[in-house]
């Protein structure tokens, strides 16, 4: 269960990225200040977080000799997402309500409705994932 929940934050991850970067080329956020920035990071970032949560960190050389980490690899990178995604939904809550950077979001239109899904959905699956790690440790190799 706690990889079926992993690699669905994969998919939510990959999403959030996709909605950021066609918002990015396909609703022009490219030419707006900071802002067109920041969609860029968004992707690349949402990309990052998707890999590491995908790959094997268990088995990177001097993550495996370190006993005491066992899969705290996936569970770091899975709060690291959980706060980015937090941290774009609280990015576009200010936008819809005052302005970012001089920037002012108006109305919830298909894109921001499926970006505020993907990213509430990675915090949900990766909350469970996590509440599933730190439940049920996995036993530590033997040495």
């Amino acid at each position: 269960m706690r990889d079926l929940l992993r690699y669905l934050a994969v998919l939510l991850l990959f999403g959030v990225g996709a909605v950021h970067l066609y918002e990015y080329f396909a609703d022009y956020y490219r030419v707006i200040p900071i802002i067109g920035i920041l969609f860029l990071i968004n992707f690349a970032s949402a990309v990052a977080l998707g890999l590491a949560l995908a790959s094997p960190l268990g088995s990177l050389p001097g993550v495996a000799s370190i006993p005491v980490l066992g899969r705290a690899p996936h569970a770091l990178v899975a709060a690291g997402a959980i706060v980015f995604a937090l941290g774009t939904i609280i990015g576009l809550l200010i936008t819809e309500n005052t302005t970012l950077f001089g920037f002012h979001e108006y109305g919830y239109r298909t894109t921001i409705a499926l970006a505020l899904g993907l990213e509430s959905g990675v915090v949900v699956v990766l909350a469970a994932y996590l509440a599933l790690e730190t439940r049920h440790p996995h036993p530590s190799p033997a040495y």
